[in-house]
């Protein structure tokens, strides 16, 4: 299927964002082997996004994001020297920013304080999809999350992983979710 980006708008408009669009999801897609994430896993972004628009919210400050969807090709850790072969970014789960005037080893902190503790809400009770890539499967697991009777959308806990890139002064943020073998603690 072709990419629409109509519908990706009116999907994205649809999470309710306070603080981001659909052109800013799609940075890079013009990029050389690069182009936008396939319709069938669009709802993978969405535990990520909320987050980021939770914490341009707690910190106030403004959030550019740099890299999100990366094909397979785009991807390639032959071509691109240090992207992981099995990216969150090809499952669309992953996104690097910078926050304006915070430093990425302050930023991770605050992510990695929300990390099972907080509880985001969804007005779209996402149905996430697993990726394989022709290096293997993209290590993915669902977010732990609960769905109010009667009420559309859902609560989730963030899962995942944060880095800091202190070189490049950006943040790395994906919502992988529990992977098998981890239990509702994480231990």
């Amino acid at each position: 299927m072709a990419f629409s980006k109509t519908q990706f708008e009116t999907f994205v408009d649809s999470l309710g964002l306070n603080f981001f669009n659909a052109d800013e999801l799609l940075v890079g897609r013009y990029r050389p082997d690069n182009g936008p994430p396939p319709v069938t896993i669009w709802h993978n972004i969405v535990p990520t996004i909320l987050i980021l628009d939770h914490l341009r919210e707690h910190t106030g400050c403004g959030i550019k994001l740099i890299s999100v969807y990366r094909t397979e090709a785009y991807n390639d850790p032959e071509k691109n020297k240090g992207r992981a072969p099995l990216s969150q970014h090809q499952a669309f789960t992953a996104i690097d920013f910078r926050v304006t005037g915070m430093k990425p080893d302050k930023v991770v902190p605050i992510l990695k304080g929300w990390e099972n503790s907080e509880w985001f809400w969804s007005p779209l009770d996402f149905q996430r999809k697993a990726v394989k890539v022709s290096k293997g499967n993209i290590p993915f697991g669902e977010m732990p999350r609960k769905v109010s009777a009667g009420v559309l959308g859902c609560w989730f806990t963030f899962r995942g992983f944060v880095k800091p890139y202190m070189k490049q002064n950006f943040t790395h943020l994906d919502t992988r979710g529990m992977l098998s073998g981890e239990d509702d603690d994480g231990e």
